[in-house]
């Protein structure tokens, strides 16, 4: 039996299968795909691709479900008829109980990981139901950890923690986009202007990795020196209500996991 199975290889499936490969080593990873280009892929890169969902829970221990939310309805219809030995899903906004209600129980995993996995950057949540042992859960903990950080939740805050971890690097990128155009409309090289806003955000990561126990309000203030440059940002921003419009975004975020679990 493999180690795991993988069923899709789009970027977040192809990305944990790469962070994998460079764990337990390509031998260890069976997947399946519909994708020509992806089944060709997978196996340039080592993994034993299969032609079915069924061969491929019939050599693999864990199954990592990687697909979209909106797929598992179909996908279910597939695993019914071979039960997985173990579930890992990171399907967003899916509960557990979706799948075992469908396949009877069985040790299930759920995991909401995030894009920057692929450079071993990541951060992913994970929570199991009350079948799945230790061994298993560890092992899909400590596969992530080598693709970045993991730490274990409860699932009631599942899909809460989309609006974290999930979502957020969106976010990050969206404000890197709107600091960078306003760079650009005031005259800044944009090649210049994007090397300096993505270096600062890489340092700001750090000092506040670094600082993990001091207050991030502290961190605030060390920039804002009083009658300053940045507080006057600052103050338009809170103004602004910046603060309500992220609890509107997350709850926006979170309604959505919420709607495609049903």
């Amino acid at each position: 039996m493999k180690k795991l199975g993988i069923i899709g290889l789009g970027h977040m499936g192809m990305a944990i299968a790469k962070g994998a490969a460079a764990s337990i080593g390509a031998g260890e990873i069976a997947a399946c795909d519909p994708s020509p280009e992806k089944q060709n892929e997978g196996t340039s890169l080592g993994f034993t691709m299969t032609g079915s969902v069924s061969e491929l829970c019939g050599i693999a221990h864990m199954i990592l479900v990687a697909v979209r939310p909106q797929d598992i309805s179909v996908l279910l219809e597939e695993l019914v008829q071979t039960k997985p030995e173990c579930l890992l899903t990171i399907a967003a906004g899916i509960p557990m109980k979706r799948f075992s209600d469908a396949m009877a129980p069985l040790p299930i995993i759920r995991a909401m990981p995030n894009t920057p996995l692929q450079l071993g950057e990541g951060a992913v949540a994970l929570c199991r139901n009350e079948l799945c042992g230790d061994a298993d859960f560890n092992f899909a903990m400590d596969l992530f950890r080598t693709m970045g950080k993991a730490c274990e939740i409860t699932e009631d805050h599942m899909c809460d923690i989309i609006a974290v971890n999930g979502s957020t690097p969106a976010y990050f990128y969206y404000l890197v986009e709107c600091l960078l155009e306003d760079a650009v409309r005031r005259g800044i090289d944009e090649a210049d202007a994007r090397e300096l806003i993505v270096q600062t955000m890489i340092g700001s990561g750090k000092m506040l990795m670094a600082g993990k126990n001091k207050p991030i309000s502290t961190f605030v203030d060390e920039v804002c020196s009083k009658g300053g440059t940045t507080i006057e940002a600052i103050n338009v921003m809170k103004a602004a209500g910046f603060n309500q419009i992220i609890q509107d975004a997350d709850t926006a975020c979170i309604r959505r996991a919420e709607e495609l679990g049903k």
